[in-house]
């Protein structure tokens, strides 16, 4: 799946708290490499890494990049789900 050049540029500007905060999961695998290369000196706790990781984005891999917009648009899309009045959110496969 490929996804708009200007999705992925956002992701990269914006990594979200949600992505990185996930204790495991496809964004950690996808972002492994960069957390360990470019914060691997960053104390973890209270959000260090997530803002080392703000703070190198233009660094993160495409990989980490990907994997960051499809959380995303994971994200949003549950958020759509849950404020439409009336519309259950379908069950997540």
């Amino acid at each position: 799946m490929r996804f708009p050049t200007a999705l992925i540029f956002a992701a990269a500007l914006v990594v979200p708290n949600v992505a990185l905060a996930q204790g495991g999961g496809p964004v950690r695998a996808a972002c492994q490499n960069d957390i360990r290369a470019l914060c691997g000196a960053v104390q973890p706790g209270g959000g260090h890494i997530r803002e080392c990781m703000r703070e190198h984005r233009a660094e993160l891999s495409a990989a980490c990049k990907i994997a960051i917009a499809d959380r995303m648009l994971e994200h949003a899309r549950q958020r759509e789900n849950t404020s439409a009045p009336g519309v259950t959110a379908a069950p997540s496969k």
